[in-house]
């Protein structure tokens, strides 16, 4: 089931929470609405969910073309997975799950073999077998948040929206969850959208990136195409990180700094005044000029605990610049704070200058 979102506004007294929002999560996909406190993420997902409104007047809310604006949240067919788990503390992991569906109105309520059925399926489907009679207290918080997941399926929602599922857990458990969560969406297959400000747990789980900034979505896209071809200043800067210049564009060429480069394809054209962005993995550094325009730098910093190693550097305008290099690079390379590289960036993305 699709979700489409049509000019939705939303006020809280003067503050303007969403301003003329629309969006569509295509059926059967998995969405996230990434952006940073206070950009509308989470007023826009309870909007959908029904336990907002959106401002009178504003917009529709369609679930497969139908208009749910006005729909009880009961009514809507949604399941919702809050942040902090929302469990009943004195139920069951068994109870907490079947809970959604022994409150079902008598003509729609399954029979108990039935609800025994489908809440032992959950179970075994979030892979919490074993742990039936347990109580909240006695789990670990990814547990948790994979019963308040079974209980959110167990009505079998037309849709399912995630409200920062993951914030309450540490490192560890936060990326084993996301890489759960992409499998368990793609076995059931329920149109899905959940709220992150976690970059990197956007990029790797969702279909579909929504990028949101003050109310206004900046873009959407696969997380490809967000990343790798940003459409504004704040996406390029928001989704991972990245070196900033200010530059200029004249004749068809981008200087900054002392680097002269061809002017890149980008969304908009650009001359005069600019702003120039690298990423850390874009940067070639070399301990050599080689003969080809690049930037003399001093090393300030090197951190190489990791999978790569960060080279910082210190440009001759003041500013610190990061580039990003392989360890078996490095090891090759000598180079040590105090050292003198050349730096030349291999893909740039060039803005107006606002």
């Amino acid at each position: 089931m699709s979700i489409e979102v049509r000019s939705i506004t939303k006020t809280f007294g003067a503050f303007k929470a969403l301003d003329n929002v629309s969006l569509t999560a295509p059926a059967g996909k998995l969405v996230a609405l990434l952006g940073p406190s206070g950009s509308g993420k989470t007023t826009l997902l309870r909007i959908m969910a029904g336990l907002e409104q959106p401002d009178e007047g504003s917009g529709e809310i369609l679930f497969h073309d139908e208009d749910v604006c006005r729909t009880p949240v009961r009514r809507r067919g949604v399941g919702f997975v809050f942040q902090h788990y929302a469990l009943f503390r004195h139920m069951s992991v068994f109870n907490n799950v079947a809970f959604g569906l022994r409150v079902k109105r008598r003509s729609e309520r399954p029979s108990k073999a039935e609800i025994r059925d489908r809440v032992h399926e959950l179970i075994r489907l979030v892979q919490l077998e074993g742990l039936a009679s347990r109580y909240p207290h006695q789990l670990s918080g990814g547990q948790r948040q994979r019963v308040a997941l079974a209980r959110a399926l167990a009505v079998r929602p037309k849709v399912l929206l995630l409200d920062e599922p993951f914030g309450a857990l540490d490192a560890k458990v936060r990326k084993e969850l996301r890489t759960w969560l992409r499998q368990l969406h793609d076995e059931i297959g329920v149109t899905s959208v959940f709220v992150t400000h976690d970059q990197d747990e956007a990029l790797e789980v969702a279909d579909q990136v929504v990028v949101m900034n003050k109310g206004r979505i900046e873009q959407v896209g696969t997380p490809d195409e967000v990343f790798h071809h940003p459409k504004t200043e704040f996406v390029m800067q928001f989704l991972g990180e990245v070196n900033a210049f200010q530059g200029e564009v004249n004749g068809g060429r981008v200087h900054f700094g002392s680097i002269d480069a061809p002017y890149p394809h980008v969304h908009q054209q650009v001359e005069g005044d600019a702003r120039v962005f690298v990423r850390p993995h874009d940067v070639t550094i070399d301990t050599k000029s080689n003969g080809v325009a690049a930037m003399p730098a001093p090393v300030t910093r090197v951190r190489s605990a990791g999978s790569s190693v960060r080279i910082e550097v210190l440009t001759a305008e003041g500013q610190t610049l990061v580039a990003e290099v392989s360890q078996d690079r490095f090891a090759g390379m000598h180079v040590a704070p105090g050292s003198t590289v050349y730096i030349r960036p291999r893909h740039i993305r060039v803005f107006a200058a606002g």
